[in-house]
């Protein structure tokens, strides 16, 4: 039986936490939730070729609102998109 997203997030999640230091315990909400957005984006982008509308389409929001987060998340260098690999070295 495949595991339910519940299910897995329980296990990552506490493995990210257990992982943090001792300056960054009092932030775990927003450094869990960022990884977590830029996880599902770049994974969105892929699966659309990086197509942003249709990006957004899929992600539920507009596209403008999608530009801010690639943005915010590091998914994007001089305009454009990186890979997923790219954006965790660029944190």
């Amino acid at each position: 039986m495949a595991a339910t997203l519940y299910e897995l997030l329980k296990r990552d999640i506490k493995k990210m936490v257990s992982g943090l230091g001792s300056r960054d315990r009092g932030n775990i909400y927003p450094l869990v939730m960022q990884e977590i957005e830029r996880y599902i984006i770049s994974l969105v982008l892929e699966e659309t070729n990086y197509n942003h509308l249709r990006a957004a389409r899929t992600l539920g929001i507009s596209r403008s609102t999608l530009y801010r987060k690639l943005e915010c998340l590091g998914l994007v260098e001089n305009g454009v998109p990186v890979s997923r690999e790219q954006a965790v070295e660029y944190k």
